[in-house]
């Protein structure tokens, strides 16, 4: 009988359940797979009063915040004022006692009507600094910039959003809106708004959905077992 390679039947079905295998596992992964993102928006649209040379506050109530949250911007809806450079806004959430400065030193001396300004850790540049090139403070979205490194005194401080992220979002929110030199006024016409980002949980399969997997495997082992003939050809 002349020498020759053995192909055999059973390693052909082996490499042939492997595969099938792991389509099979892909395709479970791709099942439970996250949900996209979802966004969550919490707004108090009245009209704050920016007090000459004094501090001035609004609350913003978050509920039902659920899931993995994974971005917050914060914006600033209208605002007016004969001199940026004066401002230094920040927030505060009560449940965390945590506050984080994300404005000052920024806009310089021109006036500014009806801008705004979101902020996000994710934004691509921050606010112009003030008395540094241009200062033209537009409406934008824009990193954090708190230039003259305010902080809060009586709560823990944040270097960005995202640390306000670990915690749970849900509760009070103060905004804070101080002028910190006489002789200039201004205004946030619709008030504030924050937008959280999340992303849900994997969905886990229903009991039931489990079954028919268990089921499809136990159907391609079967097959694969009636399907285990050994047979060979020989290559002469």
């Amino acid at each position: 009988m002349p020498n020759g390679k053995v192909l055999t039947g059973v390693e052909s079905m082996r490499m042939t359940n492997a595969y099938t295998s792991a389509l099979c596992a892909a395709a479970v992964l791709t099942a439970v797979a996250a949900a996209p993102a979802t966004a969550q928006n919490f707004t108090n649209p009245g009209t704050i009063d920016i007090i000459d040379d004094a501090e001035t506050t609004s609350d913003i109530n978050v509920t039902g915040v659920t899931g993995n949250v994974t971005g917050l911007t914060l914006s600033l809806n209208g605002l007016t004022h004969t001199y940026p450079d004066d401002l230094v806004f920040g927030v505060y959430n009560a449940s965390q006692d945590l506050g984080f400065v994300f404005f000052s030193g920024v806009g310089g001396r021109a006036d500014i009507s009806n801008v705004t300004l979101s902020f996000s850790d994710f934004a691509a540049f921050p606010a112009p600094r003030s008395f540094v090139g241009n200062t033209e403070l537009v409406s934008g979205t824009y990193l954090p910039s708190n230039y003259l490194d305010f902080s809060f005194t009586s709560a823990g401080n944040a270097t960005s959003f995202s640390d306000f992220l670990s915690g749970d979002v849900n509760g009070l929110w103060t905004l804070i809106a101080i002028d910190t030199v006489p002789a200039d006024t201004g205004s946030i016409a619709n008030g504030w708004s924050l937008n959280f980002t999340t992303s849900a949980a994997p969905a886990v399969p229903e009991p039931a959905t489990w079954g028919m997997m268990i089921l499809g495997f136990g159907m391609i082992g079967a097959a694969a077992r009636r399907r285990k003939v050994k047979t060979s050809v020989r290559f002469a």
